[in-house]
């Protein structure tokens, strides 16, 4: 680090090292992520200019990971050599903290940002507009910054987009024969059922007048439905209400749907949005499928199949032309209901592990 010097600070309102750590943006039109009060941050400077930036956590058993794990999030670099300087500087210290493996960029927790996205490899098929809105946005130089600070990918993941124009059976027909009508959306319970799919199991959705409520019945759900994620943690309700706070008062609930049993109680959800960087003659062309979860006591009785069905079928009869499946991990079953589909690669991402 002879031509580097390292400076690490607490992050608080009104600390002064703030200012060049916001300079510090590989892509300057990405969205800025903000920095919890409290955070420990570093950054790297060549001279008296900022040319890397990161922070650190350390968080104790995580699912598939026993024992201390560090994390590196809020990754920015505005040069290689200095970025894989920061990233082994950072791994040091978090070794020095007890941490057998360190994950990134990982902004705290998988709740929040993290990942990064690949560059398209050759043979991979071009979209416009190229990005998504709520996408991993990150220069493609930045796998090149984690491999030579020596970390390796520990997990894949996908987005996929799926063209609903051709799709002619959006009832999830795998095992049946012929096409039926798109049913009414809105309607309360909401469309019918995929072939296969538990009868007792019924559609809502979200009632934005109860927006407060229904997060609180999200995050319970979330917590079951996801307690099984590689490196899952649990997060308070009031972080989690933070994360969907800025969609009060602006969700479409056509596209936020909540599955029911016959007394009420919510077996699962899927959160999706019109993508509003996709616009053509000033309609969205996408559909954005965010977040579906289910709680395990409720999967097998494709609860899943039924969101993304009725979310398909509402994406249609708004005349909304492709369906998005978000940020999926590589091997698991929305990737796996999103190639039934028919749904095309769009990007490739990953998320990097170094070991001490």
């Amino acid at each position: 680090m002879s031509s580097f010097h390292l400076e690490s600070f607490v992050s608080a309102p009104g600390e002064p090292r703030l200012s060049p750590w916001t300079a510090v943006r590989g892509l300057a039109e990405a969205p800025a992520d903000v920095v919890a009060p409290g955070t420990e941050c570093l950054l790297l400077f060549r001279g008296e200019t900022a040319v890397a930036r990161a922070t650190l956590g350390v968080a104790d058993d995580l699912v598939d990971a026993p024992g201390r794990s560090g994390t590196i999030g809020h990754y920015e670099a505005l040069e290689a050599e200095g970025g894989a300087t920061l990233l082994r500087e950072a791994c040091l210290r978090l070794a020095a903290r007890g941490a057998t493996r360190v994950l990134g960029p990982m902004n705290g927790n998988t709740w929040m940002r993290y990942r990064l996205a690949l560059p398209t490899e050759p043979g991979d098929p071009e979209f416009r507009p190229p990005f998504f809105a709520g996408e991993l946005r990150n220069p493609f130089e930045y796998p090149e910054h984690f491999a030579a600070a020596g970390f390796q990918i520990v997990s894949y993941y996908e987005s996929r987009i799926e063209d609903l124009r051709s799709a002619t059976d959006l009832n999830d027909r795998a095992n049946s024969t012929g096409p039926s009508a798109p049913d009414p959306v809105g309607a309360d319970p909401v469309g019918a059922d995929p072939v296969g799919a538990d009868p007792s199991v019924r559609l809502r959705t979200v009632d934005p007048a109860r927006f407060d409520q229904e997060l609180e019945a999200l995050h319970r759900v979330s917590l079951l439905a996801f307690a099984d994620n590689l490196y899952y943690s649990p997060i308070e309700l009031s972080t989690f209400r933070a994360l969907y706070e800025p969609f009060r008062g602006r969700l479409d609930p056509s596209f936020v749907l909540m599955a029911e049993d016959r007394s009420g109680d919510l077996l699962g959800y899927l959160f999706a949005y019109p993508d509003p960087i996709s616009l053509e003659n000033g309609r969205p062309t996408r559909l954005i499928l965010k977040t579906i979860g289910v709680v395990p006591a409720a999967r097998g009785r494709r609860v899943g199949s039924l969101l993304i069905d009725q979310a398909r079928r509402a994406a249609k009869a708004r005349e909304i032309p492709f369906a998005m499946y978000a940020l999926m991990r590589a091997d698991n079953l929305t990737r796996g209901m999103s190639e039934r589909r028919v749904a095309q690669l769009f990007r490739r991402y990953a998320l990097y592990e170094w070991r001490p």
